[in-house]
């Protein structure tokens, strides 16, 4: 056992990609817990001799250390991200409170606050140095470390149980949907879903010692059944499950949701502020509540009309007395299939997943001269590919792609880093994309044009990780206002939808020919087709977000499914059914870092249509106007106020025409 726990400290000592085989084998999970309280009680030691640093040898440097118990945590939480098991859940669970315990001891530590406050005002820094210490400061401070000890006591409590009911919260969305499924016999009600999704569902039903077809919680089966399934029936009752995963049973995360809202209300009215809204604007562009809420309310108001309008064309089209919500993508598809010869399954031929991720890679060398290799990896599944990426032929980070579905992975898409940039030990970021496209044995990987953007999406925050300027990891965009992280996300799934990039992007699996102008054409006339119902979607999730962190929290589960039915009924275009409990499976704002900040996807878009206008007016393959977005923006990560990147790029404030003008408000 000393042997494997002394491959493990190697491991982790590695500059290069680690052995993820062997740090996910059992053997390790078997000795884990022990080698992250090593790594704790090293930690612990560290921060008790900076704490005897005498004053005249304080320097910036005194605070910057390796934290190898960080990156193994990292690690671990990954793994549990993309493989979820009991073993590496009773981990998490087990160790995250004294990892918490520690990380409050720092976090409320007045000897190390006077000491970051002694060298901002003492020690000789660069503007890099002194920015950073400015921002621990000011976070002290967010905390109140001036707090009576009482209340710094009820925050550090806080913090843990949050931190365990977020865990919870997502753990019981995987599960519930692991153990969902959907069996088919009739096989004319879903005879026109595409090949690999019917070829996929044949293959899950004869595993289960079934007939037919038995579909799971992929999300593009999902999508499928949805689109292409002509049993209204099947729809709505497929439809009604991804509205209530979560909800009820042994996985039932309402009383989770209850206690979220209630301790993130007490922390937010233990540090002064009325609600926890309030608190989680202090690090945001937006200046207040209700200058996000009156953006969104506005926002929604227009975006209910205009998809009412667009609900409107379909029932006239069909000559159907009333629409369903889960009947819209199924007359939509049928729509644009019959007016704008748009076959989306034809589509899926041209969008075959290595031919889009060799042109996603060339793309990136093309704007910024950024190269991806990929290198020979042993990983915890045959699916992952790892690459080195070189800017200007160096060596700048290391990026790990998982871009298939799974049912023990979370539910949707997301960027990630497993390792920081280290510039005392040499070592470079690690980089995560994640996603959770379908794979079936022996068929190629069809994508959608959703899918495309997924992963130009998430590819937009792993070149905004892995490109700096900075030595410093903590100036990263991890700590770039919230509002504004979304941006180099959103501005690149524009060379999915523009024409000229579609063309170039577009290759049939079979034949190479790409997209032919009618349909290229088309697809550009669709680009907004049914856009006003998803935005007004996005928007009920903002606004839900928004009402549900900054008001009174309901007292019971009943009284919180009344009012989040309540809210949805309100900013939806229809009517909800009573046992729609969406809220409970809502990740980005109880699971993920989203929770009083879903809004930032709408304000973001503001600001990227805004930059992506004036990167059209120079052409979208013009590098001057691409390296100019890279070296103020992608390239500063958070050296600045994100106004000031802004500014930086287009010598002025934002202006919210471009993306009125995108929306057809104007």
């Amino acid at each position: 056992m000393r042997n494997i726990k002394q491959k493990v400290f190697l491991e982790l000592e590695k500059k290069n990609f680690p052995n993820l085989k062997f740090l996910y084998s059992k053997e390790v999970l078997d000795i884990t817990l022990e080698v992250l309280r090593d790594l704790l009680i090293q930690e612990k030691q560290k921060f008790e001799e900076i704490l005897k640093t005498p004053k005249e040898k304080i320097t910036f440097e005194t605070f910057e250390d390796e934290e190898k118990l960080w990156y193994f945590w990292n690690l671990l939480n990954h793994l549990q991200w993309v493989n979820r098991s009991d073993k590496i859940d009773k981990i998490i669970e087990t160790f995250e409170p004294e990892y918490l315990d520690f990380a409050n001891e720092i976090s409320f530590s007045k000897p190390y606050f006077e000491m970051l406050v002694y060298c901002l005002y003492k020690c000789k820094l660069d503007w890099e140095q002194e920015r950073i210490l400015k921002e621990r400061i000011k976070n002290f401070k967010l905390r109140w470390i001036d707090l009576e000890k009482d209340k710094q006591e009820q925050l550090k409590e806080i913090t843990k149980k949050l931190a365990k009911l977020s865990q919870d919260f997502t753990n019981n969305i995987v599960k519930d949907q692991a153990k969902w499924s959907y069996h088919i016999t009739n096989f004319e009600d879903i005879k026109d879903l595409p090949a690999n999704t019917l070829k996929a569902a044949k293959k899950q039903a004869k595993e289960k010692g079934l007939e037919w077809y038995l579909f799971s919680a992929d999300p593009t089966a999902r999508g499928d059944l949805l689109s292409y399934c002509h049993n209204p029936k099947v729809r709505q009752e497929v439809s009604k499950a991804w509205l209530r995963f979560a909800s009820s049973g042994e996985f039932d995360n309402r009383k989770n949701v209850l206690e979220i809202l209630k301790l993130k209300r007490q922390k937010a009215k233990i540090l002064g502020y009325n609600n926890y809204v309030e608190l989680s604007l202090v690090n945001k562009m937006a200046e207040s509540p209700k200058q996000v809420t009156d953006l969104i309310e506005w926002i929604s108001a227009k975006a209910r009309k205009k998809a009412k309008e667009e609900l409107e064309t379909l029932k006239k089209y069909f000559n159907l007395k009333e629409i369903n919500s889960f009947d819209v993508p199924y007359y939509s598809r049928i729509y644009k299939e019959k007016e704008y010869k748009i076959d989306s399954k034809k589509i899926k031929e041209y969008l075959e997943f290595e031919n889009v991720l060799n042109y996603l890679h060339s793309l990136v060398w093309e704007l910024y001269d950024v190269k991806l290799k990929q290198i020979n990896i042993e990983s915890y599944s045959d699916d992952v590919r790892v690459y080195k990426v070189y800017k200007d032929n160096k060596l700048v980070s290391y990026y790990l792609l998982d871009p298939f579905y799974r049912e023990t992975k979370r539910p949707w898409a997301w960027a990630d880093n497993l390792r920081s940039k280290d510039y005392i030990n040499d070592k470079l970021p690690i980089v995560v994309n994640v996603c959770n496209f379908q794979k079936v044995e022996g068929s190629p990987v069809l994508l959608t044009l959703w899918d495309v953007e997924t992963l130009f999406h998430e590819f937009g925050h792993a070149l905004h990780e892995m490109l700096s300027e900075s030595k410093y990891s903590e100036l990263s965009w991890f700590n770039v206002e919230w509002d504004f992280v979304e941006l180099p996300s959103q501005l690149h799934e524009n060379w999915v939808s523009d024409k000229e990039s579609l063309r170039k992007l577009s290759k049939h699996y079979k034949t190479w020919e790409a997209l032919n102008e009618e349909i290229l054409d088309n697809l550009e006339k669709l680009e907004t087709y049914m856009a006003w119902n998803f935005v007004a979607r996005q928007n009920e999730f903002a606004l839900l977000d928004m009402y549900l962190y900054s008001e009174e929290v309901p007292e019971n589960v009943e009284d919180l499914d009344k009012k989040t039915l309540d809210l949805a009924n309100k900013y939806w275009v229809f009517s909800r059914w009573e046992d729609y409990k969406m809220y409970a499976s809502f990740n980005h704002i109880f699971g993920w870092g989203y929770a009083a900040w879903y809004y930032s996807y709408m304000w973001a878009e503001i600001i990227e249509k805004d930059i992506w206008e004036e990167i059209k007016k120079h052409w979208i393959f013009n590098k001057q106007i691409t390296k100019k977005f890279l070296d103020t923006i992608l390239w500063q990560w958070t050296r600045k106020e994100a106004s000031d990147l802004f500014k930086d790029f287009m010598w002025r404030e934002v202006d919210s025409k471009a993306f009125m003008k995108n929306k057809w408000l104007i």
